[in-house]
């Protein structure tokens, strides 16, 4: 393993640390279910299967056909955007089946320990029917906010921004989903019972839909997953959080003004958004945000690491060692 200076141009980045961290994801997730098997329906792998293989098709047609290393790499990034999320949801359900006990009335007591009034925030936003609707679609539409910077920060030719936002959006999920089972939790909805019909407007249904699966993990009662249908079941630290943070860095670093200023707006109303639509406590929103801030840091060196296998063709072999024996 090389590290290339910091200094080193854009093209000096690359993407084989990222590689490295889907590959140790996929096999932990392999090791995992190995140790303790659940059934996986592979049906669900269809669509991630094919959008990956039309996706390395586009990388290499336009690394060996026409050449265009922008659109490349953007190809690239939604690859092991997709593939992370895949081993890291699956990874994520395995490991939930062993939390301990739930963390809701520590991480309630932080949030008052801080002067934070989690009710009192999502009473407000109640009484603002229009504020609702922006932080609900804002909270919705994280995942179309991190495919338009990819292709931004791609087709404008920022690659090694490309490269640390999906480098650190990975690192950031392993972090959460490694730290999910020691701090299980629900979310505030369900820790104070609260549903639809304790609000106006406000829609409490993000802080419930997990809550099936998660239940039946811990209990032994699900026995088959299914890509397609699994939900975000982490809580603390709050994986959503961390990537609308680390969104915001990626379309505060792209070159399109109206891009940086716009995606920087929904971006932000996508956190603030967080502990109302999402069901999250405060500390789960900080405890995001500062992952997101170190893996930034992490992946602005680690970019520059290009990771070499070694050249079986220079290893001394069997026959030399003889030779040189006699």
């Amino acid at each position: 393993m090389t590290r290339v200076s910091g200094s080193a141009l854009e093209r000096d980045s690359n993407d084989s640390v990222s590689w490295m961290m889907v590959a140790a994801l996929v096999a932990s997730t392999s090791l995992t279910e190995l140790q303790s098997p659940l059934s996986i329906d592979i049906r669900g792998f269809a669509g991630l299967a094919i959008a990956c293989a039309a996706l390395t098709a586009v990388a290499v047609f336009y690394r060996r056909v026409r050449i265009n290393e922008n659109f490349a790499v953007s190809c690239v990034g939604l690859q092991q955007a997709l593939l992370f999320t895949a081993a890291g949801s699956i990874l994520s359900y395995l490991l939930a089946r062993n939390g301990g006990a739930f963390w809701d009335s520590t991480f309630y007591g932080w949030d008052q320990a801080l002067g934070l009034d989690w009710l009192g925030y999502v009473r407000f936003m109640d009484a603002h029917p229009w504020l609702v609707l922006l932080y609900r679609l804002a909270y919705g539409s994280l995942i179309p906010q991190i495919i338009v910077v990819i292709l931004a920060l791609g087709f404008t030719g920022r690659l090694d921004q490309l490269r640390m936002f999906i480098l650190s959006a990975i690192l950031g999920g392993i972090i959460a989903i490694l730290l999910s089972p020691l701090f299980p939790a629900v979310s505030n909805y369900v820790y104070l019972g609260l549903t639809r019909t304790d609000f106006q407007h406000v829609n409490p249904w993000a802080g419930y839909v997990h809550l099936k699966d998660l239940t039946a993990l811990r209990s032994g009662q699900m026995t088959v997953l299914s890509l397609p249908k699994m939900q975000g079941i982490i809580t603390f630290p709050s994986y959503h959080a961390c990537l609308a943070a680390l969104t915001f860095w990626a379309f505060w670093n792209s070159r399109l003004g109206w891009l940086r200023w716009v995606g920087g707006v929904v971006a932000l109303t996508t956190l603030a958004a967080t502990p109302v639509d999402g069901g999250h406590y405060f500390v789960d929103v900080l405890a995001g945000i500062a992952i997101g801030a170190a893996c930034i840091a992490a992946a602005r060196r680690l970019v520059y690491v290009r990771v070499r296998l070694p050249d079986l063709r220079a290893l001394p072999s069997r026959r030399s060692h003889a030779a040189s024996a006699q």
